[in-house]
């Protein structure tokens, strides 16, 4: 990479931090944004993140993208929810919000130049165009969650971390004062009750007590909303029985939970809208399919590729493939389409 003017996307953390250290080593002119998002604490957090940018001595600016947030993460978050999916708020968010309305900023204030982020990934170019390819750890990988960007942001866009190992990133950080220590598995905006709580009080209607069937639609117990379930769920159903269920299926429209034998949870193909299409992608063609943020993916045949949807058949039964995920396709370990998980 020549030596360039770089913007990060700085959060505070130890990834974009680490990454921010890396470009300035290589010799770039390194500069950083922070999204400004409404989330609660964000002024206090705000203070600690210019902080250390003053710390590190690079110049430093917030981008208030509020608005952005609330309509393209936080409500679809809501409206999937109510419409009984399980959403991933991280996938809108990098989409519409991180490499969509941020890098726009950052291509205002500079017209060349790039964004670099401290995602766990990487980018290679195949016949001029570029692709998402995984990282060198892949414990770590967060490719899964950039699949639907638009493929023409990657031309301007830079992933530091991509060559090396989470110890490599803490290790240069080590001492810091960074804005965020903490590696949170949740959405960055649910408070410290969790979804639960978040959903209650976006969606009180929405926990309302219905059904438990069985997987042949019989009534077999009662529930407090099904909107606490999620598929595969084993524990805390509400209901006794002499083998192990799962809950299988949940119908918000209709209050129903259903649950059923672990085999229940198997599914032999998916269906997958909205595609975003990295290449074209033949019917017959044998890829990976990632349904969740996964280790490993699953083999699959693809059946059908349209503007419409994906459909592809595992060629071993998959486990919890749920609707509101992403499912990611990979060829060898670059993405060649994504798109949301509307059946299996």
């Amino acid at each position: 990479m020549k030596r360039e003017a770089v913007t990060v996307a700085f959060s505070g953390g130890k990834d974009s931090t680490a990454a921010a250290l890396l470009l300035r080593e290589q010799g770039h002119e390194v500069r950083a944004l922070t999204m400004r998002l409404g989330l609660p604490g964000e002024g206090r957090k705000l203070a600690r993140i210019g902080k250390l940018a003053r710390v590190l001595a690079m110049p430093w600016q917030v981008v208030d993208l509020r608005a952005a947030f609330k309509a393209n993460v936080l409500e679809y978050f809501i409206s999937a929810y109510r419409r009984g999916l399980t959403p991933n708020p991280c996938v809108e968010c990098n989409r519409h919000v991180k490499f969509g309305l941020l890098l726009r900023a950052m291509q205002e204030r500079q017209s060349a130049g790039s964004l670099a982020t401290g995602h766990y990934a990487a980018k290679i170019r195949v016949a001029r165009r570029w692709f998402l390819r995984e990282p060198v750890d892949r414990r770590k990988s967060q490719v899964y969650f950039l699949a639907m960007i638009d493929p023409a942001a990657l031309a301007r866009v830079v992933f530091p971390l991509a060559g090396l190992k989470v110890e490599q990133v803490r290790a240069k950080v080590s001492g810091l004062p960074l804005a965020n220590r903490c590696e949170s598995q949740d959405a960055c905006f649910l408070p410290d009750g969790g979804l639960a709580e978040f959903l209650r009080s976006h969606l009180a209607g929405a926990f309302r007590p219905g059904d438990l069937l069985d997987a042949a639609g019989k009534k077999i117990g009662r529930h407090e909303g099904a909107i606490h379930f999620t598929v595969g769920q084993r524990r805390g159903t509400g209901f006794a029985s002499g083998r192990r269920l799962y809950v299988i299926r949940r119908d918000i429209a209709a209050d129903t939970v259903t649950l059923g034998d672990e085999k229940d949870l198997f599914s032999s193909a998916l269906s997958a809208g909205n595609p975003l299409y990295w290449r074209v992608l033949q019917g017959g063609e044998k890829l990976v399919v990632k349904v969740r943020y996964e280790a490993r993916g699953h083999e699959a045949e693809v059946t059908e590729a349209t503007k419409c949807g994906i459909r592809a058949v595992f060629k071993e039964p998959v486990r919890a493939v749920t609707p509101g995920q992403l499912a990611v396709f990979y060829d060898g370990d670059v993405v060649v389409a994504a798109g949301e998980i509307t059946g299996a």
